[in-house]
C-alpha cells in the first residue's frame, strides 16, 4: 500500500520537473505576455507530507510561476480515511482539466485529486467525489476579460483606420481644391 503511495508521489514530482524543463524550452517573449496572462495564483505549496495540517503549517508561501493558473492537490488515504501522503503544487491548465480530478480506489487506499485557481483554494484537501473538484472561476473571467479586452482593441484600431483613411480623403479634396483654385488664378492673370 505505501509503495503505491510512494509510486504516486515520485510521478508527482517528476512532473513538475518535467513541466520547468518544458517550459524553459518554450520560452515566450515577454513582450507578447498581456496583463491577463501575468495573473498569478498563491496556492500552498508542500509534497510528501503526512496530512493536510502538516501541509498548510509548513507550506511555501509564494505566488506561481507565470502560466501556472492552478492549485493542483493530491490526497491519498488508507481504508479509514486517514492521511497517509499529502502533496499540494502550482500547475497548469494542461495538468489541471476537469478529467483529471476525482477520487480513485487502488489496493484498499482512495486517491483524490482537486483543482482551483484561486488564491489558496486548495487549503482543504478532498476527502470523496464531492470534494475532489475542479473549479476554474478565475480561469473563465480572465478569458472573458481577455476576449473583451481584444474586441475593445479591434474595435478602436478598425476606427482609427477609418478616420485615418477618412483625413486623407478630406485632404485629397482640399488639395484637389486648392490647385483648381491656382490654375483659376493663372488662368485669369
Amino acid at each position: 500500500m505505501f509503495r503505491l503511495s510512494m509510486l504516486l508521489s515520485c510521478i508527482f514530482m517528476t512532473n513538475t520537473a518535467m513541466e520547468d524543463k518544458n517550459i524553459a524550452t518554450n520560452f515566450v517573449d515577454s513582450t507578447d505576455v498581456t496583463d491577463f496572462d501575468q495573473y498569478a495564483v498563491t496556492c500552498y505549496i508542500c509534497v510528501n507530507v503526512s496530512d493536510n495540517l502538516v501541509c498548510n503549517q509548513f507550506a511555501i508561501d509564494r505566488p506561481c510561476k507565470p502560466g501556472e493558473t492552478f492549485c493542483h492537490t493530491l490526497h491519498i488515504m488508507d481504508k479509514k480515511g486517514t492521511s497517509i501522503l499529502v502533496n499540494k503544487k502550482c500547475t497548469t491548465e494542461k495538468e489541471c482539466q476537469r478529467n483529471k480530478v476525482g477520487c480513485v480506489e487502488i489496493d484498499a487506499q482512495t486517491i483524490c485529486v482537486s483543482c482551483c485557481d484561486q488564491n489558496y483554494c486548495n487549503v482543504n484537501v478532498p476527502t470523496n467525489s464531492s470534494t475532489a473538484v475542479f473549479d476554474d472561476k478565475i480561469s473563465k473571467m480572465r478569458m472573458l476579460a481577455k476576449n473583451l479586452f481584444r474586441e475593445r482593441e479591434k474595435a478602436l484600431t478598425t476606427t482609427i483606420k477609418e478616420s485615418n483613411r477618412g483625413a486623407r480623403s478630406l485632404n485629397a479634396v482640399f488639395s484637389l481644391r486648392s490647385l483648381s483654385i491656382v490654375f483659376l488664378l493663372l488662368g485669369n492673370v
